[in-house]
């Protein structure tokens, strides 16, 4: 006779622990699976009532995707976002090993002022950047969004490396001093490698930033430097055209995937700086 498996407590948790897992990957992932398929689908399929789930693929609305400018929007945006993003830790992450490693007086309500930037909604700079932007003729120029992105992305930037800067042991450039190392030594050979996980993650939050941001893209690109953002718009339609979902999806997709792969890229070293920043 078969006895009854019995389940202790810590099985019971672990295995509800699991089945929560599970529920939130699928309601995270539900979404973009839902329009990974619809970009595969033909207009008939997309129109189906009740959705269907077994289709045959089609790369047309990836056809129609390419011969509607994508890559002078994808240019546009590797442009903006990746130079934004350079000079936003060419900047930010020397001004963190600074206000960390450096007594400064008042340096509280620095960093208040520093963070003050991004309490505020991005609506309120609009207005005074668009007027601040055409006295300097950068309205509708790459230059113009990089700087623009610039302002944003600098204070998360500056705060997220000093608190990775302050989890640095200080004897480690105490040691290095010793030996003899430059202020700019410590800074690069000692402090930094040991920051790169709050590195990866500061730049993959001023990336998606820089590359999803749509506000600004809309109001300050003009004609030539529109960003893939914008370009989406192609397809929402209007009083007279109807939503073209599948190009919409396709779009949506090819978006996304530039993202997504870079974090694969640096998932060891995203995952060590997010636990960093939980810890912290």
């Amino acid at each position: 006779m078969n006895r009854p498996v019995k389940l202790n407590k810590a099985k019971i948790f672990e295995m509800l622990r699991l089945l929560l897992i599970v529920i939130v990957v699928f309601i995270v992932l539900f979404p973009v699976i839902w329009v990974l398929l619809a970009s595969f689908k033909s207009p008939g399929d997309l129109m189906r009532v009740p959705p269907v789930i077994i289709f045959e693929p089609t790369l047309i609305n990836y056809d129609v995707v390419a011969r509607e400018g994508f890559l002078f929007y994808f240019r546009n945006s590797a442009i903006v976002a990746i130079t934004s993003v350079a000079l936003s830790l060419l900047v930010g992450v020397p001004a963190a090993f600074g206000l960390s490693r450096f007594s400064i007086k008042g340096i509280g309500g620095i960093m208040l002022y520093v963070l003050s930037v991004r309490f505020m909604p991005y609506i309120i700079f609009a207005l005074p950047l668009f007027f601040f932007m055409s006295r300097l003729g950068i309205i509708g120029t790459h230059g113009g969004l990089i700087f623009v992105y610039i302002i944003i992305s600098l204070p998360i930037v500056i705060w997220l490396m000093k608190s990775f800067f302050d989890s640095v042991p200080r004897y480690i450039d105490e040691a290095a001093a010793l030996d003899g190392a430059s202020q700019f030594r410590v800074f690069w050979q000692i402090v930094l490698p040991c920051a790169l996980p709050g590195l990866a993650t500061v730049t993959i939050l001023s990336l998606i930033f820089a590359w999803n941001e749509y506000l600004f893209a809309l109001i300050l690109s003009g004609r030539d430097a529109q960003t893939l953002t914008v370009g989406l718009t192609r397809f929402l339609g209007g009083m007279e055209t109807a939503v073209r979902w599948g190009m919409l999806s396709a779009w949506s997709i090819a978006v996304i995937t530039p993202v997504v792969l870079m974090a694969l890229l640096v998932n060891r070293q995203l995952r060590r700086g997010f636990t960093s920043m939980a810890q912290d």
